[in-house]
This record gives structure tokens, sequence and C-alpha cells, in this order.
């Protein structure tokens, strides 16, 4: 189950192994990314969240977070849409639209 919070102007997300912070910025919405890797072995993720304001504003990112060893945590971020789209979303909601961990055989 996902859970929600905001952390002064940053949206946090906690959906199981993974945490996404989406911070609004003049030119879009900067979106961190954390995967925890609890495999045994490497791992990697792909990941595609879209950020949206619930009245039409929305975009979206593929992170690709590889190689991610055990027992450790993957992160990258990114600017999520533009401020040609509209005003960017002052309160950010989050979508979690693809989680696939995909874990070495070796």
């Amino acid at each position: 189950m996902a859970s929600v919070h905001s952390e002064g102007r940053t949206r946090v997300l906690e959906y199981g192994d993974l945490t996404v912070r989406a911070t609004p910025e003049s030119s879009g919405v900067r979106t961190e990314i954390e995967v925890a890797n609890t495999y045994q072995r490497d791992a990697t993720y792909s990941v595609q969240i879209s950020i949206a304001d619930g009245k039409g504003w929305t975009a979206y990112n593929r992170f690709w977070l590889q190689d991610v060893p055990p027992g450790k945590t993957g992160r990258d971020d990114a600017v999520i849409g533009s401020g040609d789209m509209g005003p960017v979303p002052q309160v950010p909601k989050i979508y979690v639209d693809e989680f696939t961990p995909l874990v070495d055989r070796k």
C-alpha cells in the first residue's frame, strides 16, 4: 500500500521499495526516485512516473536504474513537464505507472 506525505513543498510517495519525491520548480516538477534492492542479486528497475495536478496537467518520465547491487539503493532524478504546459502543479500528484524489477539470474 502506498503512502503520501509532504516535506515542505515536496510531495513524497512511498510504495514498497520505491520512494518518489516531487518538488515543483518554475521549469517543471523535479522528480527523484530511490529503489532499495532487497533481492540477493543485482537488479535493474524500469520505473515510469506520472506527475499531475488533477486538472489536466500531466507529464511522465521513464527511469532506468541499472545493476543496483543487493542491499544498495539506486537513485535517479529528472524534471518532468515544463512551464510551456501551463502552470506547474504546486501540490503535485504522483502516480507509479510501472515498477518492474529485472533480477540477474547468475
